[in-house]
Formats: structure tokens, C-alpha cells, sequence
């Protein structure tokens, strides 16, 4: 039978500070081990032990450094064996300090929960912020001190944290597989009942794509996510995989297409009711949505997924037709009528989904990511005839730095300068896009550039709306054919890449889905940065992203919250064409005191009236104080100053 010492002294050759440390770590360090040998001891069979607190143990003194020292001539191969590969996962060093205490405190977690509201906010603050759980034990302790006795031990029991996580190889990937029906339920059941009495259909989005764990390996996660499309719109995972490359082959799909084709068919039970389910889209960049696909890479020659023009050799592969495209249906793409453009097969053609309409266009990466970034790029560093000049570009940055005290608090990036163009973030990019790129380009830009991107932006202004796109599709279609035409002759032949080729067919995904927001990555890209951070360390990431998860569970509805500031940033609205800012939060028989810009003037009329899009100009002298209902004030907008004049922009993209 192996001894006590033994096993404790097993336990304190894998300590992480070394003996010169200071005395407080390494008293902590010794008691991580003694908690941690009374555990194996358990496991070992040696359930009587007497021992109840370290210092019972003869010559081991917390204290003194002889002691740990000591026993070291006790080492016992024999104890090494009894340990289990799992003894050692990545979150044993984090949770070294569960004792058996906090394994009753575990089986009672129920009754902590229905005590005390303290715990549930604690493990809510916890797992919400990503706190460590070294940080999280420390607090326990120093509260379990102050008298919150029922407060648990260990930040694994006051978050559930599972124990062991059992993943299997798939498609040459670490795998682990969430049952789709079983955490959709889940999280169904934090929904109130009227938000779901108030749906008989479930819309469900998902979404596929590689995640970098870290900089300094290949290391990399391809999750498979889902979306729920209630208020508010929730995203979990339903697959994992890990590995050092993305997946070999589709086989890690399976599990998810057979549990998706149950719901389909089945529906799903919910709070009394059963809904129906219905995938709204798969949303994918363009190498993700080839590779899930099986089809070929979108810098093929057959690489569009949404007609079947091939390609055309300038520098790169380019499309060259706008007019007169035979565009790809569900049964031409089920029947390969085009071999060139199938690569594999995929488990996804299974369901009962329109393999082409299902997966749009997404303007995150393709519009944003890439013709935006594409055109900023040709600006600062392109061809001489669309370059800018150093000074011009140092202007135009000068621009951008202006408007950050103008951007409000809902933005959650402020305009940064060209300088930092390789650095910008996709949400920047749509910043650019949408609003301030209109301003800071106006009278540097060559007027035939300037107006080519005018038109560019607000055919996307108008497809981000979901009020504008009923309205104005077909004049968004006509000015995105346009774009890509015009863009021609003014950036050459080489410009129409699959990424510029693509906005000629967005519109029709925009029609469909009532707006791009509805069908974009945004909400699927938050997430995975979520993901990112639940990573604390190289060693099994997924098992680590896997416990974060299960953690979470606890945590209810994270409803979206604006920000409210006393900024003037954040205090400025449209009523229908007239510009209003309201001057202070002083209300009156539910009214609010505001300054109301009268007589707008277009801030541009090519390609067409900027009113269209909200964008409207006023002489600061034109105003008036008004009461005005506060549910009138609802149209967040953009205010910039420019001396005597206002602008103000309509806020068209949904948060």
C-alpha cells in the first residue's frame, strides 16, 4: 500500500514554483498538494486514512522548508503508477485545490443555488468575464472568511465544471459532439414563455469556419455554431473540433447533419409547445462554404457558387460577365450539371435544404473584408492612376481621427488611420463602408473614384436596411451592376475578383433574408472570439473550450444593452427629415427636451439623393427647441460637426 508521504511527495514534484519563491507560495503551493494526494488516495483505496490536516502529517510543517525537502527520499515509483493520463488534463493544475469537502459541496451545488442568489451571481460574473479560476477560488475564500459559509470551496464547484471531457479523432481532428436537440432545448428554456408562444417556427442559422488558437502554432479549432433567431439572438456550438490543420475530410459533420434531419422532421418541444424547425442559412466565408460544400475553391475558374461562369486569367482568376449569367439552382448543384464546379461529396446534401439559396453571401467577408479593404487598398498603395499621394492619404487619416469623438458608444470600434489599414477589424471596415468613408474621401478622391465608391456604398446601405431593401432592391441591383462594370475601366481587368463578382448576386440574398444583417457572420465572429478567450492554455484547448461551455449554462440571457452616456455622441436622432439632439434627460409628461435642425440639404446627389440613405446636412442656426414624445426618439444617428454646418447619418445596420 503506498504510503501518505508518498503520495504527497508525488504531488509536490509537480508544483509549479520553485523553492526559491517566497514562503506564502509555497505554503499555497504545498497545500494544492496535499489536497490534491488525498484524492489519489481515495482513488488508490485507502478511503480510511485518518488524516485530516496536513500539519497531522510527521515532519510536514507548512512552514518550514526542511519539511517539503524531507520528504523527498520518500518517492514511491509505485504511487507514480496509480496515476491516471487525466490526472494531469489542463484544468487539474487550475483546480488543484478541491478537496473532499468540495466534492459534497459539488453534490449539494442545487441547494447552494436555491440559498443563495450570491452564488448563482457569483458563477454568472465568473463565467460571463472569463475569470480564472484561480481568481475565482481566491474570492471564495476570502468571502467564505467574511461569513459567506455556504458559499462553495472551488470555482469547479460553484460553476459545475465537469470533470472529464471525452473527445474521439475525427477527420483527423480532436472531436467532441454536442446533441443539437439536447442544447437547443436548453437554451429554449431561458427564453420567457411569451417570446416562444410567440414563434411556431424556430428559425436556426449556422455557421462553420476555422478558428486560430495562437499566434506562435498552427493549432486551430473548426467549430460547428448555431444560432438561434429569437429575442435575443443566441449562439452556441453544437460541434468541436481541434487539431493542427482544419479538418481532413466532412466526416465530422455526420453527427451534426443526422441530429439536424431529426429536428427537421420531429420539431422540438418546448415550455408546452411544439415548434417547428426551419434553417434559415449556413453562413460560411467563401473557403469555408467551398470546403463544407465539396465544391472548388472560389479562386478556381468554376469557383462562383452562384452561377456557373468560368473564369478568366488576368494576373488572377477574374469574371468577366455581367450580363446574361445562368445562375445555379438547388437541382442543377444536387445533379452536378457542371462537374468542373464539384470537388467531393458532402454529408450536408442529406437535408432537405436548397444547397445553393441556403448559403448566402456573406457581406462581413466578402463585402467588407474584401471590397472595401480591396478599394483602400488600390487607394494607399495601387496603381499610380488610383493611388493617393502621401498627402493626401495623411488628410484623409487626419479625417478619420477627427471623427472619433463623434462616433457613438453603440460603435464598438472608433475610425483609426490608414496607417493602421492592415490592422482594421471587419467592423471597421463596415464603419467605412456605410458611413464616415462618404465624408473623409469628398474633395480627395478624384470625383470619378468618389462617385464609383458612392455608388458602392449605398447600394450597401440600402441592402443592410431592412426597411430600405423592400423598397429599393431592384435601384441597389441596378448601382451594384454598376460598381462592377464601372470598376473595370477605372482599376482594370484584374479587378473583378470572385469578391467584387459577388456583388452582383448579393442583392437577391438581401431580398431573401430582409436584410444582409440577418445572414451575415457578425453574430458568429463574436462568438468565436468568446471561444478564443476560454483558451487559458496550449494544453487541450477544446477540452478547455468544452468546460468553459458547459460552465455557461448557468448563465441566463445576455440581452443586448445599449449604452447610455451622458456624451453628446450618443444623443443624437432622426425624425423623419429633421436632425435632433436631445440636450438633457429631463422629461416631461413622458417628453424629452430636444434641439430639432430644420431645412435639410443633400450631402451629395450622385448617385442619387442622400436622403435616401438618411444622410442629411443642416446650418446649425436653423434650429429650434422642442418636447418631443420619447418613443419618437428611437432613430439613432451619426452627428458630425463641420463649423457652421451639421451632418447627420441615419445608424442603418442592425447592432
Amino acid at each position: 500500500m503506498v504510503s501518505i508521504g508518498n503520495t504527497i511527495l508525488l504531488f509536490c514534484n509537480f508544483r509549479h514554483y520553485t523553492m526559491s519563491e517566497e514562503k506564502k507560495e509555497k505554503e499555497r503551493q504545498y497545500l494544492r498538494s496535499w489536497r490534491a494526494a488525498k484524492r489519489v488516495l481515495k482513488r488508490i483505496g485507502k478511503k480510511n486514512t485518518e488524516v485530516n490536516d496536513p500539519e497531522q502529517v510527521p515532519g510536514c510543517q507548512t512552514d518550514s522548508d526542511d519539511a517539503l525537502s524531507s520528504m523527498e527520499d520518500h518517492l514511491s515509483t509505485e504511487a507514480l503508477s496509480t496515476l491516471e493520463e487525466s490526472d494531469w488534463d489542463d484544468d487539474f493544475v487550475e483546480d488543484m485545490d478541491l478537496d473532499e469537502n468540495d466534492m459534497t459541496d459539488q453534490e449539494d451545488m442545487t441547494d447552494h443555488d436555491n440559498k443563495s442568489s450570491l452564488g448563482t451571481d457569483l458563477a454568472t460574473w465568473a463565467s460571463q468575464f472569463q475569470v480564472k479560476n484561480n481568481a475565482v477560488d481566491h474570492l471564495l475564500k476570502v468571502l467564505q472568511k467574511h461569513g459567506h459559509t455556504d458559499l462553495p470551496s472551488t470555482a469547479r464547484t460553484l460553476l459545475k465544471t465537469p470533470r472529464h471531457v471525452t473527445t474521439i479523432q475525427k477527420s483527423g481532428m480532436e472531436y467532441f459532439h454536442y446533441p443539437l436537440h439536447q442544447k437547443l432545448l436548453e437554451h429554449l428554456e431561458k427564453y420567457s414563455v411569451e417570446e416562444l408562444q410567440n414563434h411556431d417556427n424556430i428559425n436556426l442559422s449556422f455557421n462553420v469556419d476555422g478558428l486560430p488558437l495562437f499566434k506562435s502554432s498552427g493549432k486551430v479549432m473548426w467549430p460547428v455554431l448555431c444560432a438561434i433567431h429569437l429575442n435575443p439572438i443566441v449562439v452556441f456550438p453544437t460541434t468541436l473540433t481541434c487539431g493542427n490543420h482544419r479538418p481532413k475530410d466532412l466526416r465530422f459533420l455526420e453527427d451534426f447533419v443526422a441530429d439536424l434531419e431529426d429536428l427537421l422532421s420531429s420539431g422540438i418541444q418546448c415550455k408546452g409547445k411544439k415548434h417547428c424547425i426551419n434553417v434559415l442559412c449556413i453562413v460560411c466565408d467563401a473557403p469555408a462554404k467551398a470546403f463544407v460544400r465539396g465544391t472548388k475553391l472560389c479562386s478556381g475558374y468554376y469557383g462562383c457558387d452562384n452561377c456557373d461562369q468560368k473564369g478568366e486569367w488576368f494576373n488572377r482568376v477574374t469574371f468577366q460577365d455581367t450580363e446574361n449569367l445562368t445562375l445555379r439552382t438547388d437541382a442543377s448543384f444536387r445533379s452536378q450539371v457542371q462537374p468542373e464546379h464539384h470537388k467531393d461529396s458532402t454529408p450536408l446534401v442529406q437535408l432537405s435544404l436548397d444547397m445553393v439559396k441556403c448559403f448566402p453571401i456573406d457581406y462581413m467577408h466578402q463585402s467588407c473584408l474584401g471590397v472595401m479593404k480591396k478599394l483602400l487598398l488600390s487607394w494607399t498603395s495601387g496603381a499610380r492612376g488610383v493611388r493617393l499621394s502621401s498627402t493626401q492619404k495623411l488628410e484623409v487619416s487626419n479625417r478619420l481621427l477627427q471623427l472619433r469623438n463623434e462616433i457613438p458608444s453603440i460603435f464598438s470600434r472608433t475610425p483609426r488611420s490608414l496607417v493602421e489599414l492592415e490592422r482594421w477589424k471587419a467592423t471597421e471596415f463596415r464603419q467605412f463602408m456605410l458611413y464616415t468613408g462618404k465624408l473623409v474621401l469628398k474633395g480627395i478622391l478624384e470625383d470619378d473614384l468618389y462617385r464609383h465608391f458612392l455608388a458602392f456604398s449605398v447600394a450597401m446601405c440600402l441592402l443592410v436596411s431592412p426597411t430600405l431593401v423592400k423598397r429599393h432592391a431592384e435601384y441597389a441591383r441596378n448601382l451594384l451592376h454598376y460598381f462592377v462594370c464601372r470598376g473595370r475601366e477605372l482599376y482594370g481587368e484584374e479587378f473583378i475578383v470572385y469578391n467584387i463578382h459577388s456583388m452582383l448576386h448579393i442583392t437577391d440574398d438581401a431580398v431573401q433574408f430582409n436584410g444582409l444583417d440577418s445572414c451575415s457572420a457578425f453574430k458568429f465572429e463574436s462568438y468565436l472570439h468568446t471561444m478564443k478567450r476560454m483558451v487559458r492554455s496550449g494544453k487541450h484547448p477544446l477540452r478547455q473550450v468544452a468546460k468553459r461551455i458547459e460552465e455557461r449554462q448557468l448563465s441566463p440571457l445576455e440581452k443586448h444593452r445599449e449604452k447610455k452616456t451622458s456624451s453628446a455622441k450618443d444623443k443624437a436622432f432622426l425624425i423623419n427629415e429633421n436632425g435632433c439632439e436631445i440636450t438633457d434627460e429631463m422629461e416631461k409628461d413622458g417628453k424629452v427636451l430636444c434641439r430639432v435642425y430644420h431645412n435639410p440639404l443633400p450631402m451629395f446627389i450622385e448617385p442619387c439623393h442622400s436622403f435616401l440613405v438618411g444622410v442629411y446636412n443642416y446650418n446649425k442656426k436653423q434650429t429650434s427647441m422642442r418636447w418631443i414624445p420619447r418613443e419618437q426618439v428611437e432613430k439613432r444617428a451619426i452627428r458630425i460637426n463641420h463649423g457652421d454646418t451639421v451632418t447627420f447619418m441615419a445608424i442603418l445596420h442592425q447592432q
